[in-house]
C-alpha cells in the first residue's frame, strides 16, 4: 500500500497548505490531494493543467411534476425544511433548502413529486511538475458533509495505485468537523500544523483528541515558531501529555506571503524555510513508512 500522509491543523492560517506545498515538491512520485473543498488553494502553489473534471453529486433534492401538482400544499405543512415555495400558485422546491429527506415524496398524494440527483460541486484532475493533482470546487451556498472530501480522497488513492506512487500526500480542511475525519480516513499518519498562539495550542490540543479517538498516529510541527518563542515549550509540554510527537518547528519569514500571493513560492522558496521543511520531511515521510507497515501487520522495521 502506498503510504498516506494528511496535513491538518485545528485552525485556519498556520501554515498548513504552504507547508503541504513546500513538501510536495520534496517527495518521491506524489500523488497531490487538496482536500480543504471548501477553500482549495493547493492549486495556487503550482503551476498545472487540468486534464479532467467531473461533477460531484452531493445528494438528491426534491423536484415537483408541475402537470401532476393539484398545489393542495401537503408537501409545503410536511416540509420541516421550508423547502417548497409558491410562484403564481404553483408549488416549487428550493433546491438550496431542501434536505433530500425524501418525506414529501411520502405524503404527497398524486405522486407529483420525485427525487433527482443534485450536483453540488466538481472535482478534478490536474498535472503539475511534481506529479498529479486531485482538487474539487464545491458550490456556492452548498453544504459540505464530508462527501466530496472522500471522493477527492479516493481518487487519489486510485492515481496511486495506476501510477506506482511512492507517496499520497493530503491537504486537509482545518478544523475538527466531518471533512477533516473524512480527509483523515485511511490516512498511514496526520501531521498537524500549529502557531505559537494560545488559540492555536486550544486548537491543536481539541485535534488531538480527535486523532486519539480515531487511533491515527500524530505529529505535530509548530509554523512561525520565533513569533513567540515562549509558546513552543507549552505546545512540547501539551503533544506529550496527549500522546502525540513533536518533530520541530519552523520560522517565520516576512517574505512567504508575498510568494504566496505570486504564485513562486516553490521557485523561491527562502533558504531558511526550504532546509527546514526539507528537514521535516525526512522525519515526516520515515515515520510514515513505519505507520504503513504496522497498518499493514508487518514489523515496524524490516
Amino acid at each position: 500500500m502506498t503510504p498516506q500522509i494528511t496535513v491538518v491543523s485545528g485552525k485556519g492560517g498556520t501554515g498548513k497548505t504552504t507547508l503541504t506545498a513546500l513538501w510536495g515538491s520534496m517527495a518521491d512520485r506524489p500523488v497531490l490531494v487538496d482536500a480543504d473543498v471548501d477553500a482549495s488553494n493547493l492549486p495556487l502553489a503550482y503551476p498545472h493543467e487540468t486534464r479532467e473534471q467531473h461533477p460531484f453529486v452531493g445528494r438528491d433534492v426534491a423536484v415537483v411534476n408541475e402537470p401532476l401538482c393539484k398545489n393542495c400544499g401537503v408537501c409545503a405543512r410536511a416540509c420541516r425544511f421550508d423547502a417548497f415555495f409558491q410562484v403564481e400558485g404553483q408549488f416549487r422546491v428550493d433546491p438550496l433548502a431542501c434536505e433530500g429527506c425524501t418525506l414529501c415524496t411520502l405524503m404527497c398524494p398524486l405522486d407529483a413529486i420525485t427525487m433527482k440527483p443534485h450536483v453540488s460541486g466538481t472535482w478534478s484532475v490536474s498535472e503539475t511538475g511534481f506529479g498529479p493533482l486531485v482538487h474539487a470546487q464545491l458550490g456556492i451556498a452548498e453544504g459540505n458533509s464530508g462527501k466530496l472530501v472522500t471522493q477527492v480522497r479516493r481518487a487519489g488513492e486510485k492515481l496511486a495505485e495506476e501510477r506506482a506512487a511512492a507517496v499520497i500526500l493530503v491537504d486537509g480542511p482545518p478544523g475538527i468537523g466531518c471533512q477533516t475525519t473524512a480527509a483523515m480516513a485511511g490516512a498511514s499518519l496526520v501531521v498537524l500544523v500549529t502557531e505559537p498562539s494560545a488559540s492555536g495550542r486550544h486548537d491543536m490540543e481539541r485535534l488531538l483528541s480527535v486523532t486519539n479517538r480515531l487511533g491515527v498516529v500524530a505529529l505535530v510541527v509548530l509554523n512561525k515558531v520565533d513569533l513567540a518563542p515562549a509558546e513552543e515549550a507549552l505546545i512540547r509540554t501539551a503533544v506529550s501529555r496527549m500522546g502525540a510527537e513533536y518533530i520541530g518547528s519552523l520560522p517565520f519569514i516576512q517574505e512567504v506571503p508575498g510568494l504566496l500571493a505570486s504564485g513562486t513560492l516553490i521557485s523561491e522558496c527562502p533558504r531558511a524555510l526550504r532546509e527546514a521543511a526539507e528537514g521535516l520531511w525526512k522525519v515526516i515521510l520515515e515515520r510514515a513508512l513505519v505507520a504503513e507497515r504496522v497498518q499493514q501487520g508487518e514489523p515496524a522495521h524490516g
